[in-house]
């Protein structure tokens, strides 16, 4: 492996770490105007399925930040050519991309249940008129 090659991907990774941050700010923007003032059952409810939410993409954003750390490691170790008995270097790198899979893998789940959460306030606040 080139020393460079790691690195050369904490471009995409700094940009799935951004979208990451702009949902959490959303999220937590949402979810403030829900718990800032007494709110009704449904909003309770609404309230802690986006709580549970911005854990999640807590957890996917952090994998990224670790991610993109053993990225950087591992582009600085295998510029130093280590003489261990086995490529550490190689090592982070595989560890940083299984934790980009996770981190991806969270995202996902975060987008299908945000779609569902949405979903359930739609029926609530307009099927219920009708």
């Amino acid at each position: 492996m080139d020393w460079y090659l790691p690195i050369t991907i904490l471009p995409g990774l700094g940009m799935l770490i951004l979208s990451t941050t702009n949902q959490m700010m959303e999220l937590s923007k949402e979810t403030g105007v829900l718990v800032s003032k007494k709110c009704n059952d449904f909003q309770h409810k609404v309230a802690n399925k986006k709580i549970k939410q911005l854990g999640l993409l807590t957890k996917a954003a952090t994998y990224l930040y670790v991610a993109s750390g053993l990225y950087v490691l591992s582009g600085i170790l295998e510029a130093l050519h280590n003489s261990l008995p086995f490529n550490v270097a190689d090592m982070a790198l595989y560890v940083g991309t299984a934790l980009v899979f996770v981190a991806l893998t969270m995202l996902a789940a975060y987008a299908y249940r945000d779609v569902k959460i949405r979903k359930f306030q739609y029926d609530n606040n307009h099927l219920a008129e009708e």
